[in-house]
């Protein structure tokens, strides 16, 4: 085989990951053509490559997916290969074919491997014939729903209706039910035709509180494969990782190596070479099955790369060149601790409904990984994944690499859309996290209604006593005396507390509980990020939002209405009347996001449920259901489905 050694390749993708391949390519001395749809023109990704072109209008299957513009693109800048990074046509066969034709070479698997391993039924059958552990299920293609719910009673409830193309929980439902098949299967064959041009849709038995545990594999175009550990994505929501870690804290080195065993047989049986990842679940005995295939670069891929110290998309272009693995299954030492946390564009209090629109501000920590393609002033399309950026931290083991983390995401700060990062701060401090308590339903579990914002515990009452403090004293500071205590009552939402203090040089002294305490404050992101350190030791960050006089203070998954008094002042405002509107009747239902109005379920004149369907917002590649939240008559539906619609307008106006 001819070994060779590209000079320029473009990147078939956008955002992120379209950084992160562009970051290694030059690192290896490789220029980067990129490729932008309307919405991404004044993107991060395109203004970090060497050369961009403009490749249509902003719907993906306008642009990104447009495998024939890509391919001329490619050859009017004498692109010699293509990186697909993940999603779009990463894992479409059609896309290396293509490029075949004009002698570019595809950095990814074979197309004749993707076509049998990208497509999950032909995978599980691969498997099989591998001698490979498969969940139990109807592996032929399913044609409508009255099929679907068939098979399903044939199986069992509860099953889970999958995609038999692509990835990333787009065109997955789980069904406990025969009453939900029809909006299930229709709903996640709609997802699948949009997201990956295939509509396809299979069956399997839904394996309940499994682990979602993935391997790392890497082989090159000699036969030679090597797996790099494996990785927990076990905390999902919507059937989408957004946390994931390695090594996994629940799997033993015995069962590693049987999984380990099973993913080079596959690996064997369909060709594979370049990076790939073999997933499975697996049970509470540690149980494996298989799961699919992912022929590509997955968005975890970061944690794999610390605790084994290889770059993944370096060793992707290497094979691509025609090299052999420069490292054997011995060479392979999982060391220390990594965990990734996905920032997305989305809206924990509201069933993780997509948000859209320009970020104001974006601050992030300086001594950790971040991976992202924005900057303050990027737009985040609805077309497009939710994804804004993933964190990265390394330990020496797991309770180090959560330290890490929890620190990083109280440093992080985005306004202007509507983000996670209070949720993940929230799951980094739950107890059953740390713990390593796993398994797909942690969040339904443990947030069955969304995230709303965790209560202040103990622990952190006293600190943001003092954040509210330091803010209140830094900017009314003039009105107190500086060499001696005042008396101030601090509240915390309702509760009340009496603190004596003063501010002098930029320091809060404090008096709580009988200790004396001095803190240090700090302020970024334009006065919204405000870093303390108490008594020279502990170094807190918390998110500051001023309202009048009243301040709305965020850390930890924490979040509180503070504000500072006088002690007659507010005794006296005990006094104010408390206004409250009551018996508020609803007469519209509005959406909750922007995208596109796929279908509408009811029609004037309706008697609506609590539950019932009303209509269905496609917005970053997913369907989103909205669902009655009460009883409720339809008098008029003034938009038509097709139609693109913002967060807030009008949908359906309702009999009050």
């Amino acid at each position: 085989m001819i070994r060779k050694k590209y000079s320029k390749i473009l990147v078939a993708n956008r955002g992120e990951i379209a950084c992160r391949i562009i970051k290694t390519a030059h690192k290896m001395g490789i220029s980067c053509v990129s490729v932008y749809s309307d919405a991404d023109a004044n993107s991060v990704h395109v203004k970090q490559a060497d050369e961009s072109r403009h490749i249509g209008p902003s719907p993906a299957y306008l642009s990104y997916l447009n495998i024939e513009k890509i391919c001329e693109v490619a050859v009017e800048t004498g692109a010699e290969a293509v990186h697909p990074g993940y999603g779009f046509l990463a894992e479409n066969p059609d896309f290396p074919h293509a490029l075949e034709k004009h002698n570019i070479d595809f950095i990814g698997p074979s197309a004749e491997t993707i076509e049998v391993t990208a497509n999950k039924i032909t995978a599980k059958e691969e498997a099989r014939k591998a001698g490979v552990n498969v969940v139990p299920g109807y592996m032929g293609k399913i044609e409508d729903a009255a099929h679907a719910a068939i098979v399903a009673e044939e199986i069992g409830f509860p099953v889970m209706l999958k995609a038999a193309s692509g990835g990333g929980g787009k065109g997955m439902r789980i069904v406990y039910s025969k009453k939900e098949i029809e909006l299930a299967f229709t709903s996640a064959t709609n997802e699948a035709e949009k997201s990956f041009k295939d509509g396809s849709i299979f069956i399997e038995k839904y394996i309940e509180l499994p682990r979602h545990i993935e391997i790392q594999i890497i082989a090159d175009k000699y036969g030679n494969i090597v797996c790099l550990g494996e990785r927990e994505c076990s905390v999902q929501r919507n059937n989408q990782k957004i946390i994931e870690e390695t090594p996994s804290p629940f799997i033993s080195e015995e069962v590693r190596q049987k999984m380990y065993a099973q993913c080079v047989s596959l690996a064997k049986q369909v060709d594979y070479f370049s990076a790939g990842t073999v997933e499975f679940v697996v049970d509470k005995n540690q149980n494996f099955y298989f799961l699919e295939v992912n022929t590509r670069l997955q968005v975890e891929h970061p944690v794999t790369e610390f605790v084994t110290g290889i770059d993944i998309v370096e060793e992707m272009i290497r094979i691509s060149c025609g090299e052999k693995l420069r490292f054997g299954q011995n060479d392979i030492k999982l060391i220390g601790s990594a965990i990734e946390s996905r920032i997305c564009a989305e809206d924990p209090s509201k069933r993780f409904f997509p948000s859209s629109g320009r970020i104001k501000y974006y601050d992030k920590p300086d001594d950790v990984r971040i991976d992202d393609g924005v900057a303050s002033g990027s737009e985040i399309s609805m077309f497009y994944d939710s994804m804004i950026a993933k964190i990265i931290t390394y330990g020496k083991d797991r309770i180090e690499a959560i330290s890490r983390m929890q620190k990083a995401l109280s440093e992080c700060y985005i306004e202007g859309v509507t983000n996670n990062i209070e949720f993940l701060e929230s799951i980094f401090h739950h107890p059953n996290f740390i713990a390593a308590k796993l398994h797909t339903r942690f969040i339904p579990d443990h947030y069955p209604s969304g995230f709303q914002g965790d209560f202040i515990t103990e622990e952190y009452i006293k600190i943001f006593i003092f954040a509210a403090l330091y803010v209140h004293l830094e900017n009314e500071g003039k009105y107190y005396s500086k060499s001696t205590d005042e008396a101030f009552i601090v509240k915390i939402d309702d509760n009340e507390y009496s603190v004596n203090a003063k501010y002098q040089d930029n320091t809060l002294t404090t008096v709580y509980n009988h200790n004396k305490y001095s803190v240090v404050g700090k302020w970024k992101s334009s006065y919204r990020l405000l870093y303390i350190t108490i008594n020279d030791d502990t170094n807190i960050a918390l998110k500051i939002e001023r309202q009048g006089s009243k301040y709305f203070i965020r850390h930890a998954g924490m979040k509180a209405k503070c504000c500072v008094l006088k002690p007659h002042v507010a005794e006296l405002s005990k006094l104010m009347l408390n206004n409250k509107t009551e018996g508020i009747s609803v007469d519209a239902v509005k959406s909750p996001i922007s995208g596109l109005l796929v279908k509408l379920h009811v029609n004037a004149g309706d008697q609506v449920e609590v539950g019932q369907p009303l209509f269905v917002v496609e917005a970053m590649k997913m369907e989103n259901i909205i669902c009655a939240e009460s009883e409720m008559v339809i008098k008029n539906i003034p938009v038509k489905e097709g139609k693109n619609i913002h967060a807030g307008d009008l949908v359906l106006d309702l009999i009050s």
